[in-house]
C-alpha cells in the first residue's frame, strides 16, 4: 500500500490537492518549524511541475505528529533518492500519475474497507479535501480558521461551497445556547419558589 498509503493520509491531514502530494519533494519537508511547504503541483497526466492554484495555496500547512511521525519512517525506510528530490516516486524514478494514485490508492483503499459507489461516480483525492473541510466545520472550527487551513482565498470561498455545514453548526451553536438559557430559567425559577415558600 506504500507510497499510497502516506500520500492518502498526507491529502486527509492536509486537504492537498492531489497535484500538491505528487509535487512534493524532501525540501518541501521542515521538521523543525512542523511545517509542510507547497511550493509546486503536477500536472494530472503529464507530470509536468507548475506553481501550486494561487498564492494562498503556496501557503505552507501544519505537519501534525501523526504524519511527522509518518514521514520520517518513510524518508528513512522507503524513499528513493531521485535528482529532482520528489518524495514520492514509481520504479522508474518518476513522479507518480494522479491517476494512478487515485486508481491504486484511492479505489484500492475503498475496496479494501467495502466501500461502493455508484455506478458513474467519481471518488478522487479531492474527497479528503471535502471531508477536511467539513469535519473542522462541524466540530466549530472557526470559519476565518478552516479558509487558513484549505488555503482559499477567502472566507467567501470556504462559505460559497460549505455554507450547509456551517449553517448546520449554526443550528447545534443556538440548540446549545438555548438550552444554557432553559437551564438557567430553571435555576431561577427553583430559586424563586424556594423563596416564596
Amino acid at each position: 500500500m506504500y507510497p499510497y498509503k502516506l500520500m492518502l493520509l498526507i491529502a486527509a491531514v492536509c486537504g492537498l490537492r492531489i497535484g500538491e502530494v505528487t509535487a512534493l519533494k524532501v525540501s518541501s519537508l521542515d521538521f523543525k518549524r512542523k511545517l509542510i511547504y507547497i511550493t509546486g503541483a503536477l500536472d494530472y497526466a503529464t507530470r509536468k511541475e507548475g506553481t501550486p492554484k494561487s498564492d494562498n495555496s503556496a501557503a505552507p500547512v501544519c505537519m501534525s505528529e501523526l504524519l511527522t511521525k509518518h514521514l520520517r519512517d518513510w524518508l528513512t525506510k522507503h524513499y528513493q533518492p531521485n535528482t529532482d528530490g520528489y518524495l514520492f516516486t514509481n520504479s522508474k524514478g518518476k513522479p507518480f500519475l494522479s491517476d494512478n494514485v487515485v486508481k491504486y490508492g484511492v479505489h484500492r483503499a475503498m475496496a479494501k474497507l467495502g466501500i461502493e459507489t455508484a455506478k458513474g461516480v467519481h471518488v478522487g483525492i479531492h474527497c479528503f479535501r471535502h471531508g477536511v473541510t467539513s469535519e473542522l466545520l462541524e466540530s466549530g472550527t472557526p470559519i476565518h480558521v478552516v479558509t487558513r487551513l484549505m488555503r482559499h482565498a477567502d472566507s467567501n470561498v470556504t462559505l460559497e461551497h460549505y455554507a450547509r455545514i456551517v449553517g448546520d453548526a449554526q443550528r447545534v451553536a443556538s440548540e446549545k445556547f438555548s438550552q444554557r438559557i432553559a437551564q438557567n430559567i430553571t435555576q431561577l425559577e427553583s430559586a424563586s419558589s424556594v423563596k416564596t415558600a
